[in-house]
């Protein structure tokens, strides 16, 4: 047997990695792991080195003063006359107060160490607990101390293949997607903090720090990946599977690799760092309403596209290195986006042939709005050329459009679709920011905007 599909882990900062970490959602007993400390000393399901093992499931000791609220915990058994490695067992029988039973056999042995209850300390520990599909595990917010390349150990990176494995930080309340978990990289090199390259699984609410050590990655992911930061990574911050989706992430402080690379991206943020911002090397990939801010660099784009069938919708480029948007390769449509003060082109069709160009907005550009290389295979319309900058206030971050003739107000409401062939208009704003509208007779605003990025017109 193995510990349950249903099993969720916590981890936090002032935890140990020999705690036991865990409980089974839905069972009898009550779930000691949600503290950072294993119980010591209350009277009942104690901690304990007397624990006796006979080769199988059942779990004997004398001290423990096991009671059936036990039923459900993770538990961590090692060491004794067997010198037993460190394990992680499931309860799922109380016997009697010095007699339970586990998921699956012991090897025989006396003065067992068995840990009941506390939080685990550190992330790659939870990659290390015999975790099953379906695992869920906690990160309390605080600061974890990545100190190992080494994957699944104390102060290592975490990884795992498995699929539906659920990874998630917290402030208060797990949920809450509020303050995230820092996991700092020191003294390391050549490692992904964090990889998920099972199907289906999602990574939530984490700030990863590579702290520019030697080839440093943030995160791995294959499926799902919703409000990460990743920052001073040397070897890129995401690197994720084509059919991999990016919501609400940031990318800030990264060189020599591109941020984000190879993945569909929502609402994503690259900001200052010394590299390219978003790099699309998956086919049929697409980037919405996502935005690179002055990433510098002689060869650092806001956006390249070197593979086919890519889209960019209502996505912003600004000052950054070179092109705001550069397409390498063929079959990429661009609409709704602005590109302004890059050093480049606003968008430079660089290569191969075949770009779609629809309702998008251009203001100093140092080489021009659009450039061409082939001279051909490339239809640009309704282009909107700014007379001034389109934003509220870029240097201090605000690309929430102003309403400046010539400049924002030109790009309000002029987004495709525009009017509909079977009837209909709709007043698309170019950009990944929409102004508000008045509010209405029934007290809301019109447009709320994607993800929260609705913005006060």
């Amino acid at each position: 047997m193995a510990i349950s599909v249903n099993s969720v882990f916590e981890v936090q900062t002032g935890g140990n990695d020999t705690n036991g970490g865990g409980f089974v959602t839905g069972a009898a007993g009550t779930d000691y792991s949600l503290v950072a400390s294993k119980r010591t000393a209350t009277g009942s399901n104690d901690s304990t080195t007397d624990a006796v093992a006979v080769g199988t499931g059942v779990i004997t000791s004398v001290t423990a003063a096991f009671t059936s609220a036990i039923v459900g915990n993770i538990i961590s058994l090692s060491g004794g006359t067997g010198t037993l490695a460190q394990g992680w067992y499931q309860v799922t029988v109380f016997t009697s107060a010095s007699s339970i039973t586990v998921d699956r056999n012991v090897a025989a042995g006396t003065g067992i160490t068995m840990n009941i209850g506390g939080a685990l300390a550190s992330p790659g520990m939870a990659g290390g607990v015999g975790l099953v599909s379906g695992n869920i595990i906690y990160i309390k917010a605080g600061t974890y101390t990545i100190a190992s390349a080494t994957i699944n150990i104390a102060t290592g990176c975490f990884s795992t293949s498995l699929g539906f494995i659920q990874l998630e930080g917290y402030q208060t309340t797990r949920g809450d997607l509020g303050t995230a978990p820092l996991l700092q990289a020191s003294g390391i090199s050549t490692f992904t903090v964090i990889t998920q390259t099972g199907n289906d699984a999602i990574t939530i609410n984490l700030n990863v720090d590579g702290a520019a050590l030697t080839s440093s990655r943030a995160f791995n992911i294959r499926s799902l990946g919703i409000k990460l930061t990743a920052q001073n990574c040397t070897n890129g911050g995401f690197a994720v599977s084509s059919e991999g989706i990016l919501q609400n992430c940031i990318g800030t402080g990264c060189s020599t690799v591109a941020v984000f690379v190879g993945f569909t991206t929502i609402n994503c943020i690259a900001y200052d760092n010394t590299i390219t911002g978003f790099s699309y090397t998956g086919t049929k990939i697409s980037a919405i309403r996502c935005i690179a801010d002055s990433n510098s660099g002689a060869a650092s784009d806001g956006f390249s596209t070197g593979s086919t069938d890519v889209s960019l919708a209502n996505c912003i480029s600004y000052n950054n290195g070179r092109d705001g948007i550069r397409v390498i390769d063929e079959s990429v449509v661009i609409l709704n986006c602005i590109n302004e003060a890059n050093v480049g082109f606003g968008i430079n069709v660089n290569s191969r042939t075949t770009t779609l160009l629809t309702n998008n907005a251009s203001f100093n550009n140092t080489a021009g709005a659009v450039g061409n290389a082939t001279g051909k295979g490339i239809l640009n319309l309704n282009a909107v050329a700014g007379s001034s900058s389109f934003f509220t206030n870029a240097a201090g971050q605000d690309f929430s459009l102003n309403n400046t003739a010539g400049a924002g107000a030109a790009a309000r409401a002029a987004g495709f679709p525009g009017v509909l062939a079977i009837g209909g208009t709709g007043f698309l704003d170019i950009g990944a920011l929409q102004h508000a509208d008045p509010a209405s007779s029934g007290g809301g605003a019109r447009l709320a905007g994607i993800g929260g990025l609705a913005s006060a017109g």
